[in-house]
């Protein structure tokens, strides 16, 4: 059996740590504002790979990305593969990043072509 060494176990928890926090913060609310927001634009590209599927979306000349539900919650609320294409309109409903300089929305609701796609309905007031 071999001696340990106490600084690579260390770097080893610290790198753990780092990672887990990392998706934490990612995943969840707590990275976005408490209030919804409402952007319209049109889809440059459509996502359903993990971790969850997300949109590319050009709105007023800039480019988003929005977050959807994760893939259960996508599917449930009827988003599947051929629901949008690139180049169509959405409206997004959700919450945006608190960093103002970043380009970000978690989706609790998406609007293409008359037809709501709600991720999180318990988060849509009235």
């Amino acid at each position: 059996m071999g001696i340990t060494r106490p600084h690579v176990v260390l770097a080893g928890f610290c790198a753990s740590a780092l990672l887990a926090t990392a998706a934490a913060a990612h995943h969840g609310w707590s990275w976005a504002e408490g209030e919804l927001s409402e952007l319209t634009g049109t889809i440059q590209e459509i996502s359903f790979a993990p971790p969850h599927p997300s949109l590319v979306v050009d709105i007023d000349g800039e480019v988003w990305q929005v977050d959807l539900g994760n893939p259960n919650r996508t599917q449930r609320s009827g988003f599947v593969q051929g629901s949008a294409e690139a180049g169509d309109e959405v409206t997004i409903l959700g919450n945006r990043s608190l960093d103002e300089n970043e380009n970000l929305i978690k989706a609790v609701r998406i609007t293409i072509d008359g037809k709501n796609f709600d991720m999180y309905p318990e988060r849509i007031e009235g």
